[in-house]
């Protein structure tokens, strides 16, 4: 026979002697007269029939052993090669079967070996014993567990993490009787996330260390600039008599100015700094959407100094909005001041509300001016950016506005949406949820 060749089929040696008895019982019986002949006929022909369906039979399970033979070589020869490790484990804790790569994960140097020298899963393997009650519990309740992840102590004692796979095989009661699945070693993945983690919390540290350090110095610089204002106010109005000479004035003037627009600038880098450390807590109101937008243009024209119409659209009958009026009215008045600033004389700005589909409202301020390329608007949503930063750049400011409305805007669930184009001027928009929209008949009731 050839190597590699399939056993030849063979038909099992009692079987043919007991029909040949029966066939000759049979023929012995006719000839003696015992029998009838028709009888006869129709019991060979039965036994015949037997014999073959007998054959047929034998060939089937003669052919279904050679496949289960063939499929268990190719199970085996993927649980010896797999590259993860593959194991069977009793109920109560012991390896009943280990792939090679297995082995290498907990550092033995057999399957064998593993077996036999590690027979207590949760005081041998996991660092917290616990882990395999744990393995259980979620076995009973799923029948599955899916990167169960835990650290290990492998044989030489070295510490590592492992992730777990696995599922239940129960037996025909419903009785668990072993667990079959993968492990992975995950240590260098464990040991990244970590580091990542660390990286993140020492972020967040530095994130909130900066942000009690702005709020402490804008405190603290607000106390001494209001007594620069109080008393440059004084002195340029002359409230304690005439000074002189004239120029004096001038320069108490200057002086207050610049204190009111240095104090704008601190008070603005005390709500970044508010806003990003979650110190603020809103207090909504129900508030109008004109009302809201005729204080708004007022603290805009206030900052800018620019006193041009301001058209705005809001139908007649609107719901009113439950929100912080102070915080919202400053969102607001930060889009009417960049927008008034950044439109040349000649050119428009407008507000409008309008009612979105979901039932939210939105705060709509357009304006003609020189506009934004699309891909800097992220950027300008960012803190303490400013798109022109040449000294001698046309427009004041510390680049704060639009940082502190979207941070308003979201703490009350909303978003800011910003369209741009150079030279076409800036559509910005304040949509806020359904949440915050009251219908007047509502309030009526």
């Amino acid at each position: 026979m050839a190597a590699g060749a399939p056993p030849a089929r063979t038909m099992r040696p009692e079987l043919p002697v007991a029909i040949l008895s029966l066939l000759v019982g049979a023929v012995l019986g006719a000839a003696a007269g015992r029998v009838p002949a028709a009888e006869a006929l129709a019991g060979m022909i039965v036994l015949s029939t037997g014999a073959a369906v007998i054959s047929w039979l034998n060939r089937l399970a003669d052919r279904d052993s050679g496949r289960l033979l063939e499929a268990e070589t190719t199970y085996r020869a993927f649980f010896e090669q797999a590259i993860e490790g593959v194991f069977r484990t009793s109920s109560d804790g012991r390896y009943l079967d280990a792939n090679p790569a297995l082995a290498k994960i907990y550092g033995y140097g057999s399957p064998e070996a593993l077996v036999a020298g590690l027979t207590d899963i949760a005081d041998q393997l996991y660092v917290d014993p616990r882990r395999r009650a744990e393995f259980q519990a979620i076995m009973q309740a799923n029948d599955r567990v899916s990167s169960f992840e835990s650290e290990i102590r492998r044989r030489d004692g070295k510490l590592i993490w492992i992730s777990e796979n696995a599922r239940a095989v129960r037996d025909w009661t419903g009785k668990i009787v072993c667990y079959e699945g993968t492990v992975e070693d995950v240590t260098e993945r464990h040991r990244a996330q970590q580091k990542l983690r660390g990286a993140l919390a020492e972020a967040e540290e530095a994130s909130r260390a900066k942000s009690a350090f702005l709020a402490a110095m804008s405190h603290e610089l607000k106390t001494p600039l209001n007594a620069v204002l109080g008393f440059s106010e004084i002195i340029k109005d002359e409230v304690l008599g005439p000074i002189s000479p004239e120029r004096y004035r001038g320069y108490a003037e200057d002086i207050h100015a610049s204190g009111k627009r240095l104090l704008t600038i601190v008070c603005d880098v005390l709500d970044v700094a508010q806003l990003s450390g979650g110190a603020i807590t809103l207090q909504p109101s129900t508030y109008t959407p004109k009302a809201l937008i005729d204080e708004a243009i007022t603290l805009a024209r206030r900052a800018t100094k620019d006193e041009r119409d301001v058209s705005v659209t809001i139908p007649d009958i609107f719901p009113t909005v439950d929100v912080d009026s102070k915080r919202l009215r400053q969102a607001i008045a930060n889009l009417v001041g960049n927008a008034l600033k950044f439109t040349p004389p000649g050119g428009t700005v407008s507000v409008t509300v309008r009612l979105e589909r979901s039932g939210g409202m939105s705060f709509v301020v357009t304006d003609t001016g020189i506009g934004m390329e699309p891909q800097t608007i992220s950027a300008a949503l960012e803190p303490f950016r400013q798109l022109d930063r040449s000294l001698s750049r046309r427009f004041e400011g510390a680049g704060l506005g639009l940082s502190i409305t979207k941070s308003i805007v979201e703490l009350h669930g909303g978003v800011l949406l910003i369209e741009s184009a150079v030279g076409e001027g800036t559509t910005a928009s304040i949509v806020l949820p359904a949440s915050r929209t009251k219908p007047r008949a509502a309030l009526a009731g």
